[in-house]
Parts: C-alpha cells; sequence; structure tokens
C-alpha cells in the first residue's frame, strides 16, 4: 500500500524549509524534498536565511544552526521548529557550541543513530530517522561493460584515509577514485597535515586536466557524469573513513547510494554504514574482503537487499516521512531567557577552550612528526 499518498491528503499544516544555501545537503535534504512535497500540494514555504519573515505551522532546519534569539522567538510564537543535523557536529567542541541551543527544538530528523545519541544527551525531544532519498539512480537501459576496478568516491578530507587504505591493504584491483579537485588549492594544508599523522609524505603531481596523483594514487575529478558511467563499469565500490568523530557522525548516503543501485559496496566496520544495512539485513564486506566484495554471492545478496528494501529511499516515502514528523513532535520545555542566555554563554566557552586545546594538540603533533 502507498502510503506517503494518503499522508499527502491528511496533512493539513504549513511548513517552511531552510535556510537554502547552495550547499549539497541544503538542496538535497531541503530544497528537492520541499520541491516534491509542493508539487504533491503541501504548503511549504522556502527560505534561504534566518532574516527572512517566516510563516509556517512548522519550521524544519538543515543543517544551519540559529541563534538562540531566532530560536526563542519561535517558542513563544508557537511555531514548532524541528532540526536537522545532517553532518554538522564535525568536531565535539561543535556540540558543545550548539549544545545549549539544542533543548529547544520540538524534534530531530536524525541520519545517522549515533547523532541521535549525541542530541539525547541534551534533549527529551523526539527524533526521527530520516533517510536520504536515492538521488543518484542509475539508468537500467544503458549497455556498459563492467570491468574490474574498484570506485571510491569522496571529497578531499578523506583522501588519507583512501591512501591509508591503500598502503595497508595493497588491493590488486585498479582503483578509480573521484573527488573535488577544484577544491585541492584550499585543501593542501590539510592534507600535509593529515598525511603526516598517518606517516605518509604528501606530494602532488600532475597527470592530466580532471586528475592528479595524491601520494602516488590517482584522483581524477568528480562529475556527475562521470559518478554515473563508472557506477556502470565498475565490479563493486567501496568507501573509506577514519575511526573519528567526525566521521562516525556522517550519514550513509554514500553506501545507499551504491548499494540501492546494485553495486556490491565495502566499508569499514565503525562506520555508521556498516551498523545501518546490518540493521536492515544486509552484512556489507569490510574492507579487508576484498574478494567476497567481488564474489558472485556477495553481488545477488545486494541485489536481493535492493529489491526488498529501496522503498525506503524513494522520495515519497522519504518526503512523507518529513510530515510524519511535523505531525509528532511536541514542543520543548519552557526555560527562562535569563537562564537560556546565561547557559548559552557558558557553553560558547567550552567551546572555545576546546577549540584552543584542539589547535595546540594538532600544532604539538605536527611538530612531533616533523621531529
Amino acid at each position: 500500500m502507498d502510503t506517503s499518498k494518503k499522508n499527502y491528503d491528511d496533512f493539513k499544516g504549513s511548513i517552511a524549509i531552510g535556510p537554502l544555501v547552495g550547499l549539497p545537503s541544503s538542496n538535497w535534504v531541503g530544497v528537492d524534498i520541499a520541491n516534491h512535497l509542493l508539487n504533491n500540494g503541501i504548503k511549504v514555504e522556502k527560505f534561504g536565511s534566518f532574516n527572512t519573515q517566516i510563516e509556517a505551522d512548522c519550521i524544519i532546519l538543515v543543517k544551519l544552526m540559529p541563534k538562540i534569539d531566532w530560536l526563542i522567538d519561535k517558542i513563544e510564537r508557537g511555531v514548532k521548529v524541528i532540526y536537522a543535523p545532517v553532518d554538522i557536529f564535525h568536531s565535539k567542541y561543535v556540540f558543545w557550541r550548539y549544545r545549549n541551543r539544542l533543548k529547544l527544538f520540538s524534534g530531530f530528523l536524525i541520519h545517522n543513530d549515533k547523532v541521535g545519541e549525541l542530541i539525547s544527551k541534551v534533549s527529551d525531544s523526539p527524533q526521527f530517522f530520516i533517510e536520504h532519498y536515492l538521488k543518484y539512480e542509475l539508468d537500467k537501459c544503458s549497455d556498459f561493460t563492467k570491468v574490474n576496478e574498484l570506485l571510491w568516491v569522496g571529497h578531499l578530507e578523506y583522501i588519507p584515509s583512501l591512501l591509508k587504505f591503500v598502503k595497508k591493504i595493497k588491493p590488486e584491483l585498479k582503483i578509480r577514485a573521484l573527488s573535488d579537485l577544484e577544491k585541492l588549492p584550499y585543501y593542501e594544508n590539510y592534507l600535509d597535515k593529515s598525511l603526516r599523522e598517518i606517516d605518509c609524505k604528501y606530494s602532488i603531481e600532475k597527470k592530466s586536466d580532471d586528475g592528479v596523483y595524491i601520494s602516488g594514487v590517482f584522483i581524477e575529478q568528480w562529475s556527475e557524469q562521470k559518478q554515473a558511467e563508472l557506477m556502470q563499469t565498475c565490479i563493486a565500490a567501496f568507501d573509506t573513513k577514519m575511526n573519528s568523530f567526525a566521521h562516525n557522525l556522517k550519514p550513509p548516503t554514500k553506501a545507499q547510494k551504491f548499494i540501492y543501485n546494485k553495486i556490491p559496496f565495502a566499508c569499514s566496520e565503525h562506520s555508521f554504514s556498516f551498523k545501518y544495512f546490518e540493521q536492515r539485513g544486509l552484512k556489507v564486506a569490510k574492507l579487508d574482503e576484498l574478494s567476497y566484495l567481488v564474489s558472485d554471492d556477495y553481488r545477488q545478496n545486494v541485489s536481493d537487499f535492493c529489491d526488498a528494501q529501496k522503498w525506503r529511499v524513494n522520495i515519497d516515502s522519504v518526503a512523507s516521512s518529513y510530515l510524519h514528523a511535523c505531525e509528532n513532535s511536541t514542543p520543548p520545555p519552557y526555560y527562562g531567557k535569563t537562564y537560556l542566555y546565561l547557559m548559552d554563554a557558558g557553553y560558547f566557552i567550552v567551546y572555545f577552550s576546546l577549540r584552543v586545546m584542539d589547535k595546540i594538540k594538532t600544532v604539538f603533533k605536527l611538530n612531533k612528526n616533523k621531529g
């Protein structure tokens, strides 16, 4: 039964979604869903900044966090505010920066259970697990021949984890790695620092207009077209992330993109992607199980799983879950303004102190590695 259509017909409220600022997350989690709801008759207002005058029963915030005054104003006006943090908690100090404000939301759209566990430390407001809809879906009618290559797709911040994998596993199959190389000038210091931490020397050698060797591994410029072509031809895909606070809180979007397109996929056990699929009945191949990754048995397991579970990432199902969250969220407890302002100032001091300590530790590590 298609319950999403019933949810659209039954929903009588109004929603505002934003701030829609052109980030990949605000487009995927915000713009696309807002447009789909609008096309299905839901009253939706899209806004681009916190300065916008918003008239809606429920406001869904995508990733960006407003000032505490903004949240207090909405509570006083009786407006529900739901927060979708996506991957904003890239460090512990960011969580401390926003810790006080998390108390003021009526609910949360969660893409990673570990993010939900973090938020539950400070807020009892209801949490709703939300899927990323399947934005990249392969054309099943295309005629491509599979080749013995492994596909890796990731932002430049994940390059160190890829190099660590190559150094440790030494895969025999060719790796086709796609990344946002247009941002490389802004990531050189980060890559130099991060690669030193894994005892790897940072080096760049330009190979072509759309590819470079980074510390000996060839990285190609990502494009939607090239990604689609390689998803059709590569025999399997994999993802690498460090076992870190930030990486463990990432949504499972990359794994979903491959598995829900019936592409065998591998990742590390500490990745939330591994847990996500395990909870739903698929044991994902580990990074040191490359023989299993490219096996016929695993390919069939992935195909069967996709046939049974792909409904989860259908945009109708995902958009409908937003409506469910709006209807079932609850106003937060009352807090006095003075208390909120004092707590916000106190948490800012903790946030600032943690940032300073983090910088000191980073400098110490770099000096130690140089020595």
